[in-house]
């Protein structure tokens, strides 16, 4: 998810990205109370093991939870802390964090999401 030069009110829900760098690009633009961003619900296959520069703290905060992330090593980073620790704080919520599948296994992946297979 990209944002930048104020905007505001993106839903990503249910996606599935591949081999990107970070799964949010937010660009100094904290977002207003009622105006969040949403993040949910997708898989994300990241070549880095940070989720990116979401809206971390006050009335703006990006929503997130239910995602499925696969990065390199398996670790994530969210708002500065471990995907566990954020989650602890009751930030995107029900995610889980994995090291890579394998080729087959996203284009399975997608293949399902679009009613391929």
């Amino acid at each position: 998810m990209k944002n930048d030069f104020g905007g505001h009110d993106n839903i990503h829900k249910d996606n599935i990205y591949g081999y990107v760098g970070q799964a949010i690009g937010f660009y100094d633009a904290p977002m207003l109370a009622g105006h969040e961003d949403t993040f949910s619900g997708n898989t994300v296959v990241m070549t880095g093991s940070n989720v990116g520069s979401e809206t971390c703290k006050g009335d703006g905060k990006t929503k997130m939870g239910g995602n499925t992330y696969y990065t390199p090593d398996g670790t994530l980073k969210e708002c500065g802390v471990t995907l566990q620790a954020w989650e602890q704080q009751g930030n995107d919520v029900g995610s889980k964090v994995y090291q890579w599948p394998t080729d087959e296994a996203i284009t399975t992946m997608a293949a399902q999401k679009l009613g391929i297979k």
